[in-house]
């Protein structure tokens, strides 16, 4: 008896090392198709004209750089406000260093191996110097306020890591600059901001229509019964009305092989259609007996990030995880120093 479980167990970490491993050719198939179309720093170019209209007084929201809009939210404008007491390829030069550290940051922070800074959308992300990926980074080094404010969809990681004061500090700088920021313009034209961007992104990563969005609605709220901080990670990616490439880099604190596979390849409404399928499977696992089909699937879920956290949902209607045969209980399993291994690296 002992002997045929030794062999089961020796099987399952087979199994488990395979699944863990399987990701890293598609990461590097996807980098080098975001890195083959990118445009060198195009979207810092667009956020830095933005932020110097509105400075100039004119409506930053009719700016445009090789026929691509600002798109923004206002609490943007002042953050890169600053970068405008520089010439453009000077400060386009320096956002896109800074999108270079932060990306290394979000990987070392995120307890993962170096082979991480290549996942496409960080990749994508810092090549174009967008904001998103220094807001990530803001975010996991306590400056959460800020971050949000440069990218509001991230306030749900905030939401996911029950970071309530930083959430609070959020809103009261949020309301403090109504009074410096073009609202009225903004939401008069936010109509005609959200389809012209739809229609030059073609349709984004998540693919742009309510039918995408309500789905990535639905997946998140499923997915926070199981545990409220996946949910609040992976809502950044799909509980807006539509994201860019980039956006997919918000997975990075809580990844597994499953999210890798299904936000490395650039194909339209990809990430939504992952996102439900990774909640669906979570959900399966959780009310699965142990053993059999959630045995299998379980390599699938489990996180690189050796920290052994254990599943917070926002609402207590499962039961604890099972532990599979053979695996250390929670009171037993190993230290992150001695569980470091985190592939691809």
């Amino acid at each position: 008896m002992e002997l045929k479980r030794l062999v089961e167990l020796k099987r399952l970490v087979g199994w488990r090392s395979l699944v863990r491993w399987f990701p890293a050719p598609i990461l590097l198939i996807g980098s080098w198709i975001l890195a083959s179309h990118a445009q060198s720093a195009f979207d810092a170019r667009i956020y830095y004209e933005g932020a110097d209209a509105w400075l100039h007084g004119t409506n930053p929201w009719n700016v445009a750089v090789s026929g691509l809009h600002f798109a923004a939210p206002p609490w943007v404008l002042p953050i890169i406000a600053p970068s405008t007491l520089l010439n453009e390829p000077r400060a386009v030069g320096i956002w896109i260093a800074l999108d270079a550290v932060a990306a290394a940051y979000i990987v070392r922070r995120s307890g993962l191996t170096w082979g991480w800074v290549l996942f496409p959308p960080l990749v994508h992300g810092t090549l174009n110097g967008n904001p998103a990926i220094a807001s990530l980074a803001l975010l996991l080094a306590g400056a959460g306020p800020i971050g949000v404010l440069l990218r509001p969809q991230v306030g749900y990681a905030l939401v996911g890591e029950r970071r309530w004061r930083a959430l609070t500090v959020t809103a009261v700088l949020a309301i403090a600059l109504l009074a410096i920021l073009p609202w009225q313009t903004f939401l008069a034209d936010l109509p005609t901001i959200t389809a012209r961007y739809v229609t030059e992104s073609h349709g984004g990563s998540t693919g742009g229509t309510p039918l995408a969005f309500g789905v990535g609605i639905i997946s998140v709220l499923a997915l926070a019964t199981v545990d409220l901080r996946e949910a609040g990670w992976l809502a950044t990616i799909v509980a807006v009305p539509i994201n860019g490439w980039y956006a997919g880099a918000a997975a990075l604190p809580v990844m597994n092989p499953f999210l890798a596979v299904g936000l490395s390849l650039p194909v339209v409404g990809l990430p939504t259609a992952a996102i439900a399928a990774y909640a669906a499977l979570r959900l399966v696992i959780r009310w699965a007996p142990p053993g059999g089909p959630a045995r299998f699937l379980a390599p699938f879920v489990e996180r690189y990030r050796p920290d052994n956290l254990p599943d917070r949902p926002a609402w207590p209607f499962h039961r604890p995880a099972p532990v599979p045969p053979g695996a250390p209980s929670p009171a037993e399993a190993p230290s992150p120093a001695e569980a470091r291994v985190s592939p691809p690296g």
